[in-house]
C-alpha cells in the first residue's frame, strides 16, 4: 500500500483521536501505518508523536525486552521482559557485526542500543547506534580533535550513552586515560573527554575535570546522568558511583553504601542498575573463609533519594546458587538477572526467593530495551 495522493482519501477519525490509537501501537505496525495516507505518515513522524509514544511504551511492561545479541553468529534475539523463560519471540541479523572484530554494549536509552567495536589490538575504529525495532542503524566512527588509534596497552576507555533533554539530542561520551610507562592508568597525562552529538553527527573535546576511576561495565543512564561504579587502585577498590551530567557536561562523585569498603575487594562486583525509577547497586562477594564451595553472596541497594548518598537503603540479601560471573539488570518486575559459573543464565525473583533457567547463552551481551520509533 502506497500513501494515499489524496488527503480526502484519510481515514475518517479526528487527528487527535488518530494520535491516541497510534502512540498505542508495536513499532512495527505504525511503521505500516505509515503507508495509510499522509496525514499519518506526517504525525508518525513528528518527533512530538515520536515522545509520546516512547512515553507510552515506557510504562507498558508490554513494550520492555531483553535483547540477546550474539555477536559470532550475527544474530539478535528479543525476549519479552515479562516472559524471559519462553523461546525468543524474533530473531534478526546484527547488520553491522563482522566476525572476528569484537563488540561490546555501551549502553541504551529511548530504545536505541549503542555498540563499540573492541579488535583485537585497540578500541576499534566505529561505534554504532541501532534501533532494533525500526532495524536502522548508525555507524559512529571513533573520530575527534587529534584522534587517533590507541592500541590496547596504551590507554584505558570508558564509554557512555545518554540523552540530552535539553537539546532532545543523543550523546556519546568517551573518556581516554593513557597509561604511563609502568603502564599504570592515571599516571602523567591528563584524560581526554570526548562527546558525540547525534544531531550533528560530530565529535568535540570537553575541557572539565575527571575523576580518576576503572569501569568494566556499561554506564548506567537516569535522571539525564550517566553511571559507573568506580574502582580505584590507590583507594582500596569501590568507593563511589561516577557521574556524569550529560546536558550540564560535569562530572560528580556520590558515595557507595559504607558497607561495601568492608568486603575483600579481590572478590567484590559491584554493578549500577535501574530498579523502579531508582538508581540501584548489585553487590556480589565471595567469602572465601567460610564457604569453600565459593558461592556468592549477594545483595541489592537502591537510592530512595537521588543524589544522597545516606538515601541508600539496602533492600535484600542472599546467598546465590553458585559463583556470580555476571549481572545483567533486573526485569520490570524486580527479578534479578545474573550469569553463574560462566554456564548458566539464571533469573531470581526476591520475594519467592526461586531461580529460573533462561534460554540465554552466557556469551552473548544483553541489554534492556524500551520498544520505540526514535529515528537515526
Amino acid at each position: 500500500m502506497s500513501p494515499s495522493d489524496d488527503d480526502d482519501e484519510d481515514p475518517k477519525l479526528p487527528h487527535d483521536v488518530a494520535v491516541e490509537v497510534l502512540k498505542r501501537l508495536p513499532a512495527g505496525s505504525l511503521l505500516r501505518c505509515r503507508c495509510v495516507c499522509r496525514s499519518w505518515r506526517s504525525a508518525i513522524d513528528d518527533p512530538r508523536f515520536v515522545g509520546l509514544h516512547l512515553t507510552h511504551s515506557a510504562q507498558d511492561a508490554s513494550s520492555w525486552y531483553l535483547v540477546s545479541l550474539d555477536w559470532y553468529h550475527r544474530l539478535c534475539s528479543l525476549f519479552p521482559d515479562e516472559y524471559l523463560t519462553l523461546p525468543s519471540q524474533s530473531q534478526i541479523e546484527i547488520p553491522f557485526a563482522a566476525p572476528p572484530i569484537g563488540h561490546g554494549i555501551v549502553g541504551s536509552c529511548n530504545g536505541l542500543i549503542c555498540v563499540a567495536e573492541t579488535s583485537g589490538n585497540g578500541y576499534g575504529r566505529w561505534m554504532y547506534l541501532w534501533n532494533v525495532f525500526t532495524r536502522k542503524h548508525k555507524a559512529v566512527r571513533r573520530t575527534g580533535p587529534g584522534h587517533q588509534f590507541f592500541p590496547l596497552g596504551t590507554a584505558y576507555e570508558v564509554l557512555g550513552f545518554g540523552f540530552d533533554a535539553r537539546s532532545r539530542d543523543y550523546t556519546i561520551v568517551r573518556i581516554l586515560y593513557f597509561l604511563d610507562d609502568n603502564r599504570r592508568c592515571f599516571g602523567g597525562r591528563k584524560p581526554r573527554v570526548e562527546i558525540y552529538s547525534l544531531s550533528t553527527d560530530s565529535w568535540r573535546s570537553l575541557e572539565c575535570e575527571v575523576p580518576a576511576f576503572c569501569a568494566n561495565r556499561p554506564a548506567v543512564f537516569l535522571n539525564g546522568n550517566l553511571h559507573w561504579p568506580s574502582f580505584k587502585h590507590d583507594d582500596g577498590g569501590y568507593r563511589s558511583i561516577v557521574s556524569f551530567d550529560v546536558a550540564g557536561e560535569v562530572f560528580d562523585e556520590m558515595a557507595l553504601p559504607e558497607e561495601i569498603f568492608h568486603q575483600d575487594n579481590g572478590s567484590l562486583m559491584v554493578s549500577a542498575a535501574v530498579l523502579n525509577d531508582l538508581l540501584a547497586v548489585f553487590v556480589s562477594f565471595i567469602n572465601a573463609g567460610v564457604d569453600p564451595e565459593l558461592h556468592s553472596v549477594c545483595s541489592v541497594w537502591v537510592m530512595r533519594e537521588y543524589g544522597v548518598p545516606k538515601s541508600w537503603t539496602k533492600l535484600y540479601a542472599f546467598e546465590a546458587c553458585g559463583l556470580v560471573s555476571g549481572f545483567d539488570g533486573f526485569t520490570r518486575n524486580g527479578e534479578l538477572l545474573m550469569d553463574i559459573d560462566d554456564e548458566e543464565r539464571v533469573s531470581w525473583n526476591p520475594i519467592t526467593g526461586q531461580y529460573a533457567n533462561l534460554p540465554l547463552s552466557t556469551y552473548c551481551d544483553l541489554v534492556p530495551v524500551v520498544e520505540s520509533i526514535v529515528s537515526l
